[in-house]
């Protein structure tokens, strides 16, 4: 087989190694088969230096309801892997996105997402029931001096504890990115909004910020619930210890998720903005006006 230069042939060596029935599907894209208990349809491509990876299993279009529950389900997932939503159909599907830096570095980051798009099967899989899903962490060995390489990289880091730190965004943030060992992952978070978990906010948040996701790199759209509030934002999650670039590449996206959505999302925290969006979506609000208001 004839390769279009280095990277498209160590690309296909390392899915070679990881997955099974890989096939050529055009230019810098590849079909393949990951089996690890189910057999899951991967895609594979080449993009401006990063190898795109997609699982779209069949019927998967979902409720409002169920969106909510995708992007709080999104916090957990290990492996960089992601919930997104396609614009068009309203498919939710599977993404992760890998620097390539080398054959190694590849090889290492293909089988780390790889695991996790077998725990996002499984999350995909229980949107429909009420329960949430339990995404299973195992706990590695993580990095003995974190401060050290994040000093590596073009950002500025301040230390907030033991492996926590912010970093100000190339964004107009109010909230500083925060940057923590979480299990076996660095999580880089960006938080957007920070409101009462209103229904139709929530509905209308999870919408929006999931189709955003199927279409950024690297970033994807998580919340995180309490009682009171909802926090929603991004985040970019890489191994206990990455590369310096990819550090870079992480922050860089945040900055650019942040950049694209933090003013659409405030938008949303009003209820009539948000249900004007749900219903120019072509989703059903269930909405019911106040007493008094006109419809």
């Amino acid at each position: 087989m004839r390769f279009a230069n280095e990277a498209a042939e160590t690309v296909f060596r390392v899915l070679d190694k990881c997955t099974r029935e890989l096939e050529p599907d055009g230019p810098w894209r590849w079909r393949c088969v990951l089996q690890n208990g189910v057999c899951l349809p991967i895609s594979a491509s080449v993009n401006e230096g990063f190898l795109q990876l997609a699982c779209r299993p069949a019927g998967t279009r979902r409720s409002t309801g169920s969106l909510e529950r995708a992007l709080l389900g999104n916090s957990a997932l290990p492996g960089g892997v992601k919930l997104a939503l396609n614009a068009a159909s309203r498919d939710l599907h599977l993404r992760a996105d890998i620097a390539l830096l080398d054959e190694t570095q590849l090889l290492d980051r293909l089988r780390w997402s790889l695991d996790g798009f077998h725990e996002g099967h499984g999350l995909l899989r229980s949107l429909d029931s009420q329960e949430s899903c339990a995404v299973k962490a195992e706990k590695t060995a993580t990095v003995t001096n974190l401060g050290a390489l994040l000093r590596e990289t073009s950002w500025t880091f301040t230390e907030r504890g033991p492996n926590d730190f912010s970093a100000e965004l190339d964004a107009e943030s109010v909230v500083p990115a925060r940057v923590a060992l979480v299990e076996d992952q660095l999580t880089f978070s960006a938080e957007l909004v920070r409101c009462a978990a209103e229904e139709m906010t929530r509905r209308s948040l999870a919408l929006f910020l999931l189709t955003a996701s199927g279409a950024l790199r690297l970033a994807r759209a998580y919340a995180v619930q309490t009682e009171s509030e909802w926090c929603a934002g991004f985040q970019v999650c890489l191994p206990a210890a990455p590369a310096a670039e990819e550090i870079d590449h992480a922050m860089a996206a945040l900055s650019f998720a942040h950049k694209m959505c933090a003013r659409e999302s405030n938008v949303l925290l009003d209820e009539a903005a948000a249900c004007c969006y749900l219903a120019a979506r072509d989703l059903p609000t269930n909405h019911k006006p106040q007493e008094g208001m006109e419809n």
